[in-house]
């Protein structure tokens, strides 16, 4: 504590210049219009409707000269009537033929063409937003802003234009009202706010001033007033989809075949309830199209955490996300007891030896269910809710030839609930429980937790805090026949200045021994107390040759939870900078000064913890055995060229050295990205890692010993994306990922009980122990077709090879080639995607 109190020393030295009051800004307004003729929607906001509304002028850039004034004009007007809202823009443009125009995928993000926003604020809360954005090729975007980030997953079905003329270009926007949500009163206010890309400039301008130095930008938009005497309308579609999928997979068993063929179907439904709230229901679902995981050589303790890339549990999500409690991934993930079979076959009062036949890796989801909204008052509400059904793995008896199943996953309910109210000056508190209910013989699990941020008028300092509570509920466990709750706690506090150039940040966070979320949260380890204070010292404004710089000092440590003992201490500088001709580089150096003990990698505690995702307990008689980590220095870096030009290049890299191993850990990555044209792009990427002298955990041995080994780990990753839009409403995506990870070890320690290695001269009799050569080789290719306004056309293949090779190969092209020719999955499937809104079908209806 004696570093972090030395740090706040520093803080305090340079709390008078980092306390100087913000100026106040302009708050602009703007005036809707309702219409009795609603405008063609063709990119040309010319007609005589349009000039009933005032104009939105005087955009200001935020970059790259934040405060300056666009170097181009621009008008926006709103009308509205009782189906929609309606945006024009005239972008005008002193050089209309350098306006650039690639195209890209919907949702895609700022690629190299000019964009425009409009951004609704329809509570007035100052935290959440409705976003549109169209580019020049007229490819639209969409998002939902909250207090804790964008969601990009969100969609809505809304009509965009695009027209290029001599002025510059235009665009104009149809936004049902069925796409947004805004409260019951007759007459409104929202907050707005309207963004605008030049992209030769690399230059972003808003209409109402978001000003870079100050915390979020929800809270600096504008305000639109005269919308007034709406109705929401009922919001009811349905998706329903159709798939089919050929899959090949060289089984090499006698009586399955290897070629799998299924047809599926199901539908999600998306409900209004009222004004505010709305049902998200998917029934039967289908994520076999889901973009592949990127597999790795896991050696450390603790488990991987992949990207959710289902759509539904990624759309609409951002309130259960919010506590950071809930990670979707659980659900209808691998069985509960998945790798229990590969070792105890007594509970199934079996004592010959058994074939395992099937293992399913993944459960089964029935059906899931998302109501969200919030009311007029700011109360966000939302409910989450899925079930899995019984997983079963099939054996059979060696002896007897009798095949019988074992349940490893028993049906299972998985609920959220959470409460989130808005405070004054952008501030929260949220409520969340997360629970999983199992069927009989298996555990359940609850965690609530509660969580604020409170900020000052200015938004100048901002305060976070959060408490949460883990329970487990056993039944029958040991002692037999006992019931029993196990509770853990963690809490979390930080306080900071987070707008303006001199900014500061202290944080203390705690998770108790005990504390376990991992049943429907993601948590890598528990038994932990940090602490971290860090200095900022940020450049807004272009000077020198750099148009933004940002600087970091700080300084972390790190100790147990139970028993209290110290682990680790780290100090660490940062520099992140973008130049006037736009290529941006940094620098990390971190310094450890003293030995730090590392207590999850010998895994050995004796009381429960989590490894790998899972509770393990009882490993190694010795609680608490640790392994001493050296004193160490790392530097690492990056650099980023300018992405407007054809070419563009990537390169980071950086070097780890711990002088007492005489460890040396080196890693470098190359990306470069070309952009054939407006429709073509490609980007490689290539990684490579070298550890020398890494120390790592070896196998157990007798009498509660416990071995390291020193090995060399080789990575190398090898991925190729491409893009070729056809149009805006067609895409073929090309992903293809190698990777290769080696693991050799060359001498073995037996662990001391003060941290230290003493050598050994056997190989300990332990999987641990064996060396590793990890390949894992995916493609998925993507054809898209948006054939309708929600509706869409996929067909995809996929290749997947997941290989352990003989660990002397260490030759890549060899190693390469022996992958290639292993066994592998190819999925080819097509589903097809329909959107069907109650509005639309009701005025057809009429028609």
């Amino acid at each position: 504590m004696r570093y972090v109190c030395l740090l706040l020393f520093l803080l305090s030295c340079f709390l008078q210049a980092a306390a100087q009051a913000q100026a106040p800004k302009e708050t602009k307004h703007l005036q809707a219009v309702r219409t009795a003729t609603p405008p063609k929607i063709d990119g040309l906001p010319t007609e005589e409707v349009w000039q009933q509304a005032a104009p939105a002028t005087g955009f200001t850039q935020n970059e790259p000269v934040n405060g300056a004034p666009s170097r181009q004009r621009t008008q926006v007007r709103i009308l509205y009537d009782d189906e929609a809202i309606y945006v024009g823009a005239m972008l005008y443009d002193t050089a209309p033929d350098s306006v650039l125009t690639q195209l890209s995928q919907r949702d895609g993000g700022q690629v190299n063409a000019d964009m425009f926003g409009v951004y609704f604020d329809t509570y007035l809360d100052r935290q959440n937003a409705f976003g549109f954005e169209v580019s020049t090729a007229g490819v639209q975007t969409d998002f939902r802003s909250t207090s804790n980030g964008d969601d990009m997953a969100w969609n809505a079905v809304w009509e965009s234009a695009v027209a290029r003329h001599d002025q510059g270009w235009s665009v104009e926007f149809r936004i049902p009202y069925s796409a947004i949500r805004f409260p019951k009163k007759n007459v409104q206010e929202w907050g707005v706010n309207f963004w605008r890309s030049t992209r030769r400039y690399r230059e972003s301008a808003f209409w109402n001033f978001v000003d870079r130095s100050m915390q979020g930008w929800v809270n600096q938009f504008g305000v639109l007033q005269g919308v007034q005497g709406l109705e929401a309308p009922l919001r009811l579609s349905l998706m329903p989809y159709l798939s089919g999928y050929a899959d090949h997979f060289p089984t090499e068993q006698e009586g399955k075949k290897d070629l799998k063929t299924t047809l599926n179907g199901g539908m999600d439904i998306k409900y209004g309830i009222n004004d505010a709230f709305t049902l998200d229901m998917t029934l039967v679902p289908d994520f076999g199209q889901t973009q592949s995981d990127a597999q790795v050589l896991n050696l450390s303790p603790f488990e991987v955490r992949f990207n959710e890339n289902r759509q539904f549990f990624t759309e609409g999500t951002e309130l259960f996300n919010k506590a950071g409690l809930f990670y979707s991934r659980r659900i209808g993930n691998e069985p509960l007891h998945l790798y229990d079979l590969r070792y105890d076959y007594s509970q199934y009062g079996r004592s010959e030896e058994v074939v395992v036949l099937e293992n399913p890796e993944k459960t089964s989801l029935l059906n899931a269910t998302k109501i969200s909204g919030r009311t007029n008052r700011g109360l966000g509400i939302g409910v989450f809710n899925a079930v899995t059904q019984n997983t079963y793995a099939t054996l059979r008896s060696n002896k007897t030839q009798e095949e019988f199943k074992v349940l490893t996953d028993p049906a299972t309910n998985y609920n959220v609930l959470v409460l989130d109210q808005n405070l004054p000056n952008s501030s929260y508190v949220t409520f969340t429980n997360t629970n999983v209910t199992r069927g009989k013989g298996f555990y359940n699990a609850n965690v609530s937790g509660l969580m604020t941020r409170l900020r000052n008028k200015k938004n100048s300092y901002t305060l976070n805090l959060a408490a949460n509570l883990s329970q487990r509920f056993h039944k029958g466990s040991v002692p037999q026949g006992t019931d029993k709750v196990e509770l853990g706690h963690a809490y979390y506090a930080d306080f900071g200045k987070t707008s303006g150039n001199f900014q500061f940040t202290v944080r203390h966070s705690t998770e108790s021994d005990s504390y376990f979320i991992n049943d429907l949260g993601y948590l890598s380890n528990n038994n932990i107390i940090e602490n971290e204070a860090n200095i900022r010292y940020n450049i807004f404004k272009p000077f020198w040759k750099l148009n933004s710089l940002f600087n970091a000092v700080g300084v972390e440590h790190r100790q147990l939870y139970k028993p209290n003992l110290f682990s680790r201490l780290v100090y660490y500088l940062e520099t992140n900078a973008t130049s006037k001709n736009f290529i941006s580089f940094g620098y990390t150096l971190a310094w450890l000064p003293r030995n730090n003990f590392d207590f999850f990698e010998p895994r050995s505690r004796s009381y429960e913890g989590v490894i790998q995702g899972r509770v393990f307990k009882d490993r190694g008689g010795i609680p608490n055995r640790k392994f001493r980590d050296p004193a160490g220095t790392e530097l690492s870096g990056y650099i980023s060229s300018d992405y407007r030009k054809k070419f563009a290049l990537d390169l980071n890299g950086g070097v780890y050295h711990s002088p007492a191993y005489d460890q040396l850990n080196t890693w470098v990555g190359i990306s470069p990205r070309v952009r054939v044209n407006d429709h073509l792009q490609m980007v490689y990427s290539a990684e490579l890692s070298r550890d020398l002298r890494d120390y790592g955990f070896a196998g157990n041995g007798e009498n509660d010993s416990i071995f390291f080994g020193s090995r060399t780990v080789h990575t190398v990753t090898n991925s190729l994306t491409g893009t070729y839009i056809f149009n805006a409403r067609t895409a073929l995506n090309l992903n293809m990922r190698h990777y290769w990870s080696s693991a050799n070890f060359y001498d073995y320690f037996l662990l001391q009980d003060n941290g230290d290695l003493e050598p050994v001269d056997h190989t300990p009799s332990s999987p641990w122990a064996k060396d590793r050569n990890f390949n894992a080789f995916n493609i998925d290719l993507v054809y898209s077709w948006r054939f309708a306004p929600g509706s869409e056309v996929s067909v995809v293949w996929k290749n997947a090879i997941s290989q352990e090779l003989f660990p002397e190969q260490n030759n890549y092209l060899m190693n390469l080639r022996n992958t290639l020719q292993a066994n592998q999955l190819n999925s080819f499937s097509v589903k097809i995607l329909y959107y069907l809104d109650y509005q639309v079908m009701k005025r057809a209806l009429k028609s």
